[in-house]
């Protein structure tokens, strides 16, 4: 429980500021979690307020934390229970709450894929998983790497398909049967951490909370005392998995389902800046934080009048999609037609004038010389890590070192084409500019408060004062030819 309030704590204290809205009272909050955290090390209940801190003010139930909150969470309802008896039984119970909590977010996917298709076995057998790993390239994981680079590591990968589906679906059900013995705890939960490893290194998805709150649970699992015998068994198991049962349907905690079919194509909303010098820089997701997890998945589609066809990294949920999308393999004249059938127009004026205002406003204060986040620039090494690692474009990220003069956001389709054994650039066309002035105020700088806590801020009268030197421009979409990435 330590290692979990550390990890949540630091990446609550540290992420960036909102800097469309006032800094001092995000400030306070990033202080007053480290002072609840201080103070639930010395008594325990604390952790209630600290809950209320974390999720509330400092927004942080987000997918990649529910699995520590909850174990927190099982924590602070299991201290009032403890009381009634006595010290061995209720730490066991304690032991089996947090492992059901733990595996539960594991079991529960592999559930959901063996649902996936026609058959329990159809997504092992026949999703192509390293078309995952050719979307995480296109969508901005590992760009330091030459295409040709990963395009060789590609087609090796694309052999082990059904073994690695087959290895995903047994470590994410092992917690079915952990609980027969300690050793097949320490195991499972070993898996757990080594599979989100790979994930992170195949997708850029970083679930770096489940990995170290899995770790250390592992570690002091390993260590128990054998007054903790009773915690195991088949009695025991039975009852764990009866619990997992109940939350893999919802009855209980509801962990994400996490089953789709990976696909070759994707298409992506980016976000690029020149500034006051000329110099053309990418902004990426973890540049967005506190939004950095929008910013990672598709957060800008309602910017554009195409249609959509998939979900985050280009997955489906339907698998003659799934076939069709592989099949044209990069062709353009099919994949208008698969627009057509399954595609959804998600453009929308007033969120697009949202974004804008919330875009011109939040790079007038940073351009007027407004803290990023509460770490200095030379200890931004020490900032919690996101779980959304995009980082990389066709462009080198901006940090923050020039003041920017134009905001310009972009639509692209990218594709591996298997045939080939190559990504091509189908499509690449401007949705839309934003003008901002680069010159620092003076006598306001930092002093006006705009925008609204979401990342779609709309203008308010506060705000007036930001984004008054502000020009919001579309530009027609003129699509490009297909291109080598």
């Amino acid at each position: 429980m330590t290692t979990a309030v550390v990890l949540l704590t630091w990446q609550g204290s540290t992420s960036d500021y909102d800097v469309t809205q006032p800094i001092p009272p995000q400030r306070r909050d990033k202080l007053v979690l480290l002072a609840l955290a201080l103070l639930a090390g010395l008594w325990s209940p604390v952790l209630l307020l600290w809950l209320a801190q974390y999720c509330g003010r400092l927004r942080g139930w987000k997918h990649h934390a529910m699995m520590p909150l909850r174990l927190i969470k099982a924590y602070v309802a299991w201290l009032p229970a403890s009381m009634a008896f006595a010290p061995a039984v209720s730490r066991s119970a304690l032991l089996l709450v947090l492992g059901c909590v733990s595996l539960s977010h594991y079991v529960k996917p592999a559930w959901s894929k063996l649902r996936l298709g026609p058959r329990p076995w159809s997504w092992a057998w026949e999703n192509h998983t390293h078309y995952l790993m050719a979307s995480a390239y296109c969508w901005g994981w590992a760009r330091f790497l030459r295409a040709e680079t990963v395009e060789r590591l590609l087609g090796p990968v694309s052999k082990l398909n059904r073994p690695l589906n087959f290895l995903t679906l047994a470590v994410e059900a092992a917690g079915l049967i952990a609980f027969l013995d300690r050793r097949l705890l320490v195991a499972a939960l070993a898996a757990t951490v080594l599979f989100n490893l790979a994930v992170a290194v195949g997708s850029g998805i970083l679930f770096w909370e489940n990995i170290a709150s899995n770790a250390a649970f592992a570690i002091v699992v390993s260590t128990l005392p054998s007054t903790y015998i009773p915690a195991f068994g088949w009695p025991v198991a039975a009852f764990a998995s009866l619990v997992i049962v109940l939350s893999v349907t919802d009855l209980l905690w509801q962990p994400w389902h996490l089953a789709w079919w990976d696909t070759p194509f994707t298409a992506r909303v980016h976000w690029e800046v020149e500034t006051a010098s000329g110099a053309r820089r990418g902004i990426y997701n973890n540049f967005m934080c506190p939004y950095e997890r929008e910013f990672g998945r598709v957060e800008g589609y309602f910017l554009t009048k195409e249609p959509v066809l998939h979900g985050h990294l280009g997955i489906v949920w339907d698998g003659t999609l799934r076939d069709r999308l592989a099949k044209a393999d990069g062709d353009q004249g099919e994949l208008r037609v698969l627009k057509q059938q399954y595609g959804t127009k998600q453009k929308d004026e007033r969120l697009a004038r949202r974004h804008a205002t919330f875009l011109a406003a939040m790079f007038n204060r940073l351009n007027s010389g407004v803290p990023k986040g509460p770490l200095p620039r030379w200890l931004r090494c020490f900032k919690a890590p996101g779980g959304q690692l995009y980082y990389w474009g066709d462009l080198p990220p901006y940090r923050g070192e020039e003041t920017v003069r134009r905001i310009t956001i972009r639509y692209q389709e990218r594709c591996y084409r298997s045939s080939t054994s190559d990504f091509a650039l189908l499509a690449d066309r401007v949705v839309q500019e934003i003008e901002v002035d680069p010159t620092p105020p003076t006598s306001t700088q930092g002093s006006h408060p705009c925008g609204t806590s979401s990342s779609t801020a709309e203008p308010t009268s506060e705000s007036s004062s930001a984004a008054s030197s502000v020009t919001f421009r579309t530009t027609p979409s003129t699509p490009s030819n297909p291109t080598r990435n």
